[in-house]
Order: C-alpha cells, then sequence, then structure tokens
C-alpha cells in the first residue's frame, strides 16, 4: 500500500472516512475530511455509529446523507453504523469501505463518558491499518505575537 492509498504507485487518495458524533467539535474533523477528499477528488464516507441496539433517531440517516452530499456532491455519502465500542466501530467502518484514510477529532468525550469508552482516537489509530488523522477539534490556539 502506498503511503496514503491503496495503489502502491501512487500517493493517492481515494477515499477518505471520518467519524461525526455531529456534535460542534465533531464538525470541525468533517470539514477537514470534507477539504481533504476535495483535494484529492476523493469519495468522502461520513460515518455515524449509534449505540449497540441500533437505535437511530428519526431521519439521522437522511440528515447524514444531507450533509455528505453538500460537502461532497457526489462523491460524498452516508454510513449508520451500530456498535457498543465506538473505536472498534470506526475501523470495522474503515475496513469495510476500504479507505485510504480515517479521520477523527480529538475532542469530543470528557469525564466518566471518555473513561467508560476509552479515548477513541488514540484507540482508533492503535487498531485501524489504515492511515489515521487525528484532527484539533479544540478551536484555534490562541496565538501570541513575539512583541507580547
Amino acid at each position: 500500500m502506498g503511503l496514503l492509498g491503496r495503489n502502491r504507485d501512487t500517493n493517492s487518495v481515494e477515499r477518505v472516512l471520518v467519524a461525526t458524533d455531529r456534535s460542534e467539535t465533531a464538525d470541525r474533523a468533517v470539514g477537514w475530511a470534507a477539504e481533504l477528499a476535495g483535494r484529492y477528488g476523493a469519495e468522502l464516507v461520513v460515518v455515524q455509529v449509534r449505540g449497540p441496539s441500533g437505535d437511530a433517531a428519526t431521519g439521522a440517516e437522511e440528515d447524514l446523507s444531507t450533509l455528505a452530499r453538500e460537502l461532497a456532491g457526489e462523491r460524498g455519502r452516508a454510513l449508520l453504523v451500530a456498535g457498543d465500542d465506538l473505536s472498534q466501530a470506526i475501523v470495522d467502518a474503515a475496513e469495510a469501505e476500504d479507505v485510504d484514510v480515517v479521520v477523527v477529532g480529538n475532542v469530543g468525550m470528557s469525564g466518566r463518558r471518555e473513561f467508560l469508552l476509552g479515548n477513541v482516537p488514540n484507540r482508533v489509530s492503535h487498531l485501524s491499518r489504515r492511515t489515521v488523522v487525528i484532527v484539533n477539534t479544540a478551536g484555534e490556539p490562541k496565538r501570541k505575537r513575539f512583541w507580547q
């Protein structure tokens, strides 16, 4: 596999998967992934993991599909997957979709929920056999001018 693609002769990116929980911080990672996919003319797969029961809010799949199409046009599509282990569900989706790059945000869960479920970006980066990009979704860092 090439550095960023399944084609050994090139470093192309043909398919990008981004995981979202539809939060504001996740939207930053989705935007970053859409930009990456756009630069390569790649397909963008926006994935959302629902609970193990597979229950999803009414219209969730349609809303996710609309988002994917708004971001990437005909190259955008959505995928709702069920799983009790968020990290593994993302990794499994990346394998099933044969993506070149997996994009996740670094912010989203905190406190007890993070403790119980583990650090999703860290686990995805360790479990995946794909290139994983962890986007800083905490917001723009405040930059100091050198004279301040």
